[in-house]
């Protein structure tokens, strides 16, 4: 009945959470642009934000249908976030979805509009407002966009334009879910996206205009700091992989060291992949199929990346004069994010993605 409710209804059904840290002047302009559109709320969080800015934030507490809460210190956008989302179950819970945009003047009205005129007519996907990252965006962000969404896409199986998007629409029945997962910072925003994808959710993707003010200057994103923090997320999804290789490799070195055999060495070195298997259905993909059935498809592509390993360190070694220690290393490092992609999409497949 609330999908029913939503696809048929206005924008009277939608909230606008906005986080804002220190935000321009142009906050309040936004706000008001956007209660034209007969939004049904709009929060504002004000992430310690200090003295300085609390008059701005004092005539957004104005404003006909604006919400404002407050934390005392900055306690980052992920923080922020989550305390918008739980202000919205306990008292918005009128609403059925809300679509999350900056402080910093990156999103505009006809931007934000749009995305929640896209969940309107599919009310139970998530939707992005994703940025197309022209030639005028500057080189580092280009970059860095590129980089993402690919590792992304390796990790989860989603192909998306942007993922580092803040312009997200999102039906307040996954709020529950989301408010509980890691991150304080701009790190969660790409935990949201991680673990949506992973749970099946394929997120429709709406195109948005690209801003940059002032060379960015308003925005508070660390490209150091925080881009590591997103990366970091990524990376825990490939963790289990790399444990799995360290056994493999110190159970290889052992062997080999005592047998001289290459083809009896990547064999039992294999028997870490009782370790890849278990991490993974249980924490990385999340699979809650037929364990038999999970086993029985994992076991055919270890095999065949063990046969592949074998094959291609001895050529490295009789061909290439390579130390066989850094031939297994490096080929299995490579072999590695084969066996990943191939789990994520052949091993622990989903039946459908939302």
């Amino acid at each position: 009945m609330q999908a029913e409710s939503l696809a048929s209804g206005s924008l009277a059904q939608i909230g606008i959470l906005i986080p804002a840290w220190k935000p321009e002047a142009d906050l309040l302009p936004l706000i008001a642009a956007l209660q034209t559109h007969g939004f049904g709320a709009i929060a504002v969080v004000d992430d310690g934000s200090g003295a300085e800015f609390a008059g701005l934030f004092t005539a957004i507490q104005t404003e006909a249908g604006a919400h404002l809460t407050r934390h005392a210190v900055n306690l980052g956008k992920g923080r922020a976030l989550k305390t918008g989302f739980n202000y919205i179950l306990t008292e918005l819970p009128q609403l059925r979805a809300i679509v999350t945009a900056d402080a910093d003047g990156q999103h505009t009205v006809p931007d934000i509009v749009a995305v929640a005129n896209a969940i309107c007519a599919a009310p139970q996907r998530v939707v992005l407002g994703v940025r197309t990252f022209a030639k005028d965006v500057p080189l580092r962000s280009r970059v860095g966009n590129i980089l993402t969404r690919n590792i992304f896409r390796l990790v989860t199986g989603a192909k998306l334009e942007d993922t580092q998007t803040g312009l997200r629409a999102i039906p307040i029945t996954r709020l529950s879910e989301l408010l509980v997962l890691d991150g304080e910072r701009y790190e969660y925003e790409m935990t949201m996206l991680a673990y949506l994808c992973r749970h099946g959710e394929r997120p429709l993707q709406v195109p948005i205009a690209t801003v940059y003010i002032d060379g960015n200057r308003s925005s508070h994103f660390d490209p150091i700091r925080d881009s590591m923090r997103i990366y970091f997320v990524l990376a825990r999804f490939y963790f289990s992989s790399l444990i799995a290789a360290g056994i493999d490799f110190a159970v290889f070195s052992i062997t080999f060291a005592a047998t001289h055999n290459v083809l009896l060495s990547v064999a039992v070195g294999r028997l870490s992949s009782l370790v890849n298997f278990a991490l993974n259905k249980k924490f990385v993909f999340n699979s809650r199929g037929s364990v038999a059935a999970a086993i029985t498809r994992y076991y055919l592509l270890a095999v065949a990346i063990a046969g592949i390993s074998y094959v291609l360190i001895r050529a490295a070694v009789g061909y290439l004069d390579w130390n066989v220690f850094a031939a297994k290393a490096i080929i299995d490092a490579l072999l590695s994010l084969v066996s990943f992609s191939a789990q994520r999409t052949f091993v622990f497949r989903r039946s459908k993605m939302g």
